[in-house]
């Protein structure tokens, strides 16, 4: 519930900042001017507008930002079905090549969304383990 709260919540924010931004307007002055040119160039404008709504919500929600909660929640279950105690869960989690790349603000960002991501994708574990 937390997780489809906090995607609503996202969703929210990016509407928000497309209104903002004047998205809308910039849309709505790209159709009139594509109408002036005719109806196959409004029509790929139509087109191509769609594709970038898509290409951004796509980028906001994270399609593949998805496919790796998923690898990362696989790597949770595997930290949290072990029969050790993890002392350092999130140094476990750590990609060390995107890691090390960073300067220190970058890493201490980067512990910190990656701790947020730990405890959301461990409630998500219990709470599947309580529903099993």
């Amino acid at each position: 519930m937390a997780r489809k709260s906090s995607e609503l919540k996202k969703r929210c924010w990016l509407a928000k900042q497309r209104l903002k931004m004047g998205y809308w307007e910039s849309l709505k002055l790209e159709k009139q001017q594509s109408s002036a040119v005719g109806v196959r160039a409004s029509a790929m404008a139509v087109g191509m507008s769609h594709t970038r709504f898509l290409r951004e919500s796509d980028m906001s929600v994270g399609v593949a930002a998805a496919a790796a909660d998923e690898k990362m929640y696989k790597k949770v279950c595997d930290i949290l079905d072990s029969s050790e105690v993890a002392l350092n869960p999130i140094g476990q989690l750590i990609d060390r090549d995107v890691y090390d790349g960073l300067d220190s603000t970058g890493k201490q960002r980067y512990i910190l969304e990656l701790s947020d991501k730990f405890r959301e994708l461990k409630e998500r574990y219990y709470k599947e383990r309580a529903e099993a």
